[in-house]
């Protein structure tokens, strides 16, 4: 992917809050991961959405998570999240999506004290 991912991008592809549409969570992962433009050229496999305000998920690399390694910051605090995972058989126009929601901890690869990678759920 991006070797340099940004700020704008993680947020892009990784905060949606409140949280958008309503339907279950089949639709909800079809429609947000073709919406945050996540199902071209490939169908993105796995994605997860933050359902927090951005200062929150902000915070994670500002003193409300633990950092370790490089850059990489553990949310002290849980959040609401959607893992939308595609299904088999899925081709870029018809991706379809599978949904997941947790309420976790999260771990964030920090830059300049913002959140430009996803890593995983703790």
């Amino acid at each position: 992917a991006d070797s340099h991912p940004t700020y704008r991008q993680f947020l892009n592809r990784h905060v949606d809050f409140p949280k958008s549409g309503g339907g279950n969570n089949r639709l909800y992962c079809n429609r947000i991961m073709q919406r945050r433009g996540l199902t071209r050229p490939v169908c993105k496999p796995t994605n997860t959405f933050i359902h927090a305000p951005t200062s929150q998920v902000q915070a994670i690399c500002r003193g409300a998570g633990r950092c370790h390694g490089r850059n990489f910051c553990d949310s002290n605090s849980s959040f609401h999240l959607t893992t939308c995972r595609v299904a088999p058989g899925s081709r870029p126009g018809r991706c379809v999506y599978r949904g997941r929601i947790q309420t976790r901890r999260i771990r964030v690869a920090c830059n300049q004290r913002l959140p430009v990678h996803f890593s995983r759920i703790l």
